[in-house]
């Protein structure tokens, strides 16, 4: 089941909310989890089960704080009969409620994937002043983007997607190549999708030529820059001596970690025992080396958790957003995962029946390891 919808006085965002409604008011959703604006004004994200609410939610925030997938897996580690969850989320964001599932992290009995097409989005921290007054900076920003127009304020993660559409979903809200103060483009690709739609009146049509279009040119567009970004990576990084001194700012707060969506262990290794030295064994290694760097172990951190990731990492860019020193990890978790995910002929979030690749035995895989 796929059409446009008509969108009512030229505000996209209330369209939207008013499926919201709809889908609540007929118990078709017990809630919807989507991108919202706090009474500060800030992005944020929320939950919201009473119609009345949904003038707090804001479906074409063009903001992230964070990566909801990390509050999917929060709330739905087990699944409720009594409820049913829509998730209005961006495409990084549902490939990795995908993995999440796949990694047993996340029931799926009680969710309902509703994607929203992304040309790319603002750091939260700082949002309030790039939107300033503007009520309309939503709707404005989905007019601008439906047609991809080049924002070098995007975060960094955003400006190398090549996914602006989900991969994966049972409804998915599209504009780009689309007219959305006229229509938007709304795709149901499961019972579950179709179910939604029941009642909702659409122009059924096949997939709008000109938004076929926009969206390989945006991810070409975004190959393109991502190829220039991970050249210049490589000639700042390669080589030990590169690679220690692009980790050397380092505060080991773990914040990478913390917020990684697909970053599922309750325990990392490296908040284990096996890191809570006494004083004496750290004299002991200083006396081996003659002088540590303190705090200790950041580069075998990022090693390990490159090591850890990059089979399920969807390349959303959080980690950097939250390092308090900035270093570059978009880049570097675009390059060391694409790489990985190439080995495997695997792209992670792109299908729920496709298994993980480091579960997976084939025995045409990895032939010529340690061969020349």
């Amino acid at each position: 089941m796929k059409g446009t919808l008509k969108v009512d006085g030229k505000n996209p965002e209330a369209t939207i909310r008013s499926l919201f409604a709809r889908w609540l008011k007929e118990s078709k959703l017990s809630a919807v989890l989507a991108p919202a604006y706090s009474t500060a004004g800030t992005a944020t994200v929320a939950l919201v089960s009473d119609p009345e609410k949904l003038s707090e939610a804001a479906p074409l925030l063009p903001a992230m704080g964070v990566n909801s997938a990390s509050i999917v897996a929060e709330i739905a580690r087990e699944a409720s009969p009594n409820a049913k969850v829509g998730l209005f989320l961006r495409p990084c964001e549902l490939r990795a409620v995908v993995e999440l599932m796949k990694l047993k992290q996340v029931a799926p009995e009680s969710l309902l994937l509703i994607g929203v097409d992304c040309p790319g989005t603002y750091k939260a921290a700082g949002f309030r002043n790039v939107r300033g007054k503007d009520a309309d900076f939503d709707n404005r920003h989905v007019r601008e983007q439906s047609g991809y127009a080049e924002n070098v304020n995007f975060r960094t993660a955003c400006q190398m997607c090549e996914y602006p559409k989900p991969l994966v979903f049972d409804l998915n809200v599209g504009f780009v190549g689309m007219d959305p103060d006229k229509e938007l483009w709304i795709e149901a690709a499961t019972d579950k999708g179709k179910a939604l739609l029941e009642g909702v009146e659409l122009d059924a049509q096949d997939e709008p030529q000109k938004r076929k279009q926009a969206l390989e040119k945006l991810s070409a567009a975004r190959k393109a820059r991502t190829a220039a970004r991970i050249e210049e990576l490589d000639k700042a990084m390669m080589g030990p001596e590169k690679l220690v001194e692009y980790f050397a700012d380092c505060l080991n707060c773990h914040n990478c970690m913390k917020v990684c969506p697909v970053c599922y262990c309750r325990e990392c290794f490296f908040d284990s025992d096996t890191f809570q030295r006494d004083i004496a064994e750290h004299v002991r290694v200083s006396l081996r080396k003659g002088a540590t760097r303190m705090p200790s172990e950041t580069l075998l951190f990022h090693l390990t958790r490159m090591n850890h990731m990059m089979a399920s990492c969807v390349q959303c860019g959080i980690c950097e957003d939250s390092c308090p020193v900035t270093i570059g990890l978009a880049t570097l978790f675009k390059k060391v995962s694409q790489n990985a995910q190439k080995e495997f002929d695997y792209v992670s979030g792109r299908s729920l029946d496709e298994p993980l690749p480091l579960v997976t035995f084939r025995e045409s895989e990895f032939l010529k390891i340690g061969e020349g």
